[in-house]
């Protein structure tokens, strides 16, 4: 994620084919571009669109992985100039709207990494969704303005509701005026444990449900290595994670650690899965 250079940087949310991310490095070379996508089809035909511009995208860096905790983590404070986000999912049934982006809690995130006077621009074609996010935005530290607009980004998304006979499309400026303070959350420091004696046969794993949930999925044990893997699911606030544990054999006794090679979030989660294996383990003789 790391530029080479200092230069106002602008972010864009869901760049679904890449068309508007490309588009803006083109046009705008003296910007640093991030864009947040999370499928990887869409990544892909991305990187190819990049790749055939080859040389004059410098500018260009792509994260796969969920805004939310991105911005959580590995943004500052006032770091961001301006956000984009064109034709986000409106998850339109009832009992999807907490999957939702621009919640007021993600608006005020967004708030707090947007510099002084910096902008956030959402397009949409769900008049409904529209709505919502307007109404979220009550108390989220910017000046709203909404526009009814013409098809001008021209994205597979827009395209789309073009040719379906959408004519006119949904378009929220929010100019913040007042600082959200948001702190960047911090990576939790991981511990192995020790237990002297563990028995694979008997490890019994009791699931934990709540605001921090960890679900056990699977143990591999190799009897010869005397080394076993656990799969968890560990579920906190937007994010969740796919956990493994390694429990192995050492000289004093049975090691339980974190696997090495996995990409996660040090999150207090994560770190409560530990513990709850270790004492899973503890129990297993």
């Amino acid at each position: 994620m790391q530029f080479d250079r200092k230069a106002p940087l602008d972010v864009e949310i869901g760049f679904g084919m890449g068309e508007f991310l490309v588009r803006s490095a083109k046009n705008s070379p003296e910007r640093n571009i991030i864009g947040f996508e999370q499928i990887w089809e869409r990544v892909v035909k991305t990187l190819k669109r990049i790749r055939r511009e080859a040389g004059l995208l410098e500018n260009i860096r792509i994260l796969r992985m969920d805004v939310r905790v991105s911005l959580e983590r590995l943004f500052g404070q006032r770091s961001i100039d301006n956000v984009y986000c064109l034709f986000p999912c409106p998850w339109p049934k009832k009992g999807h709207i907490k999957h939702r982006l621009f919640s007021t809690e993600f608006l005020k995130l967004v708030n707090s990494r947007l510099k002084a006077k910096g902008n956030l621009k959402i397009v949409t074609d769900f008049y409904p969704y529209y709505e919502w996010v307007l109404e979220q935005s009550k108390e989220t530290g910017f000046k709203v303005t909404e526009n009814t607009v013409q098809p001008q980004y021209d994205t597979k998304f827009e395209r789309k509701w073009m040719e379906a006979g959408q004519e006119e499309f949904y378009e929220i400026n929010m100019h913040k005026v007042r600082h959200v303070d948001v702190p960047v959350r911090k990576d939790v420091k991981l511990r192995s444990y020790k237990v002297k004696k563990f028995d694979p046969a008997n490890f019994h794993f009791e699931d934990q449900i709540g605001k921090c949930s960890v679900v056990f999925k699977d143990i591999i044990f190799d009897e010869k290595k005397q080394k076993g893997i656990i799969s968890l699911i560990v579920s906190e606030l937007e994010m969740v994670q796919h956990f493994w544990v390694s429990v192995i054999k050492r000289d004093d006794g049975w090691r339980i650690c974190k696997t090495e090679g996995q990409n996660i979030f040090p999150t207090e989660g994560i770190a409560t899965a530990l513990e709850l294996v270790y004492q899973a383990a503890k129990s297993s003789t």
